[in-house]
């Protein structure tokens, strides 16, 4: 097969990888409404709201309960799902076009992770989460970063304003949303907003931006967790509530708490007693699995991206890779869904490595043993290889969100020839 004939072939195998997923997303979330478009679990926490009074994860229940009430407000959020997953696609290939990196590979790589675009529209998980709200916020960050380091010198402050803005305005809103925005996604905005203010040492502020931004954040988060809930304020949230909604998330009992807002009355313990759940039930086993599954693919998309050396060197590229992925392995104390978390990591961890493509880190040299060890496999037949092995593992497992269960762990395709 000649070239020309190959790029054909890889740009469909994308486009299908795109487009197929966002296809069957819009007709699940748009379908027929007496039926979960997705488990009542993520359900019942998008809808938790301040009608006990102020309390953690309330923000957009609240919104919705303004807007919507007393019609259903399940159906609008099933048709706000299919539109998160689409800005979030869209977003996601917007950071790759303006990184520069022109290697259909590593996009179509990059799309087939456990817990990237295309998983997340095959079975309808990882979108329905609000992590995917944090998503959204993060690759509009590394678009306006993009769009600093494009932007012509005088509108370069003008580009400044408007994402410190966006980060002073949204993060805590975003901590209101879930407090653990704190853990799953602010680390990396906030290293993202670090290296923009070494790469730029005239404007002293980012430094200063950095600060202010976690004490901002870190207040919010405690202001949170002292207004943590309980049981009778969890009950309030459920009654206030639309009956029909009720109904269809608990219908054997509909006048007790459920779910994500029943959880709300959780203490340390419980919390606790979920994590030792994830090594006690064996599921530590799988997560570990897709955790060397994600890291190959990543592995694979940093050797084929192949950033340019000083003199022979490797730059701090793969250094600040590398610092993202510690300040985001907090994530996994938050709670037993682990599989949210590596997929969460490594959709971050590409949309970083896409946007330090254009980072001025790439003329500071680093003396970095770890990627002696990969330029083992940037030859040909290495590259290729790990090609077919990212590939294949896209296409034959499918990251479970949550509950590691052994029959789950593949591509649930035939669902889609059952009729």
């Amino acid at each position: 097969m000649n070239s020309r004939s190959l790029s054909i072939v890889r740009f469909i195998a994308l486009a299908l990888c795109i487009e197929v997923p966002l296809i069957l997303s819009y007709f699940w979330m748009t379908g027929d409404f007496s039926v979960p478009r997705f488990n009542e679990w993520p359900i019942s926490e998008w809808l938790i709201n301040y009608q006990a009074g102020f309390i953690r994860r309330g923000l957009l229940g609240e919104v919705l309960l303004r807007i919507y009430s007393p019609s259903s407000l399940i159906r609008p959020l099933y048709i706000a799902m299919f539109f998160s997953y689409a800005i979030y696609t869209s977003t996601f290939i917007l950071v790759y076009l303006k990184s520069g990196i022109r290697n259909t590979n590593v996009l179509l790589v990059a799309v087939l992770i456990q817990g990237g675009i295309f998983h997340m529209g095959m079975t309808s998980d990882f979108y329905t989460r609000k992590e995917n709200i944090f998503l959204i916020f993060f690759a509009i960050q590394c678009l306006l970063y993009l769009q600093i380091k494009s932007a012509s010198f005088a509108m370069q402050k003008y580009w400044l304003g408007i994402y410190l803005a966006s980060l002073f305005i949204f993060t805590p809103s975003l901590v209101l949303v879930h407090e653990a925005y704190i853990f799953l996604s602010f680390p990396i905005s906030a290293l993202l907003l670090w290296i923009l203010a070494l790469e730029r040492p005239q404007d002293r502020y980012l430094r200063a931006a950095v600060g202010l931004l976690f004490c901002e954040t870190l207040i919010v988060f405690l202001i949170c967790s002292v207004f943590h809930g309980d049981l009778a304020m969890s009950q309030l949230i459920w009654d206030s509530l639309p009956l029909t909604d009720r109904l269809q998330l608990s219908p054997a009992a509909p006048y007790s708490t459920f779910g994500a807002i029943g959880s709300l009355g959780w203490g340390l313990n419980q919390h606790l007693s979920t994590l030792y759940g994830v090594v006690s039930s064996g599921g530590i086993f799988i997560w570990i699995f897709f955790a060397f599954g994600n890291a190959l693919v990543l592995t694979y998309i940093y050797i084929a991206i192949d950033p340019p050396k000083i003199n022979g060197s490797s730059t701090q590229y793969l250094h600040w890779i590398l610092v993202g992925s510690l300040v985001l392995m907090p994530m996994f104390l938050v709670g037993s869904d682990w599989g949210r978390w590596i997929a969460s990591i490594s959709n971050q961890l590409i949309l970083l490595m896409f946007v330090l493509h254009r980072s001025d880190m790439f003329f500071k040299p680093d003396v970095n043993p770890i990627s002696i060890q990969l330029s083992l496999f940037k030859g040909f037949r290495g590259r290729a290889f790990l090609f077919s092995l990212c590939v294949s593992y896209g296409l034959i497992f499918q990251m479970p969100e949550c509950c590691a269960d052994p029959r789950t762990i593949f591509a649930p395709y035939m669902t889609y020839f059952s009729f």
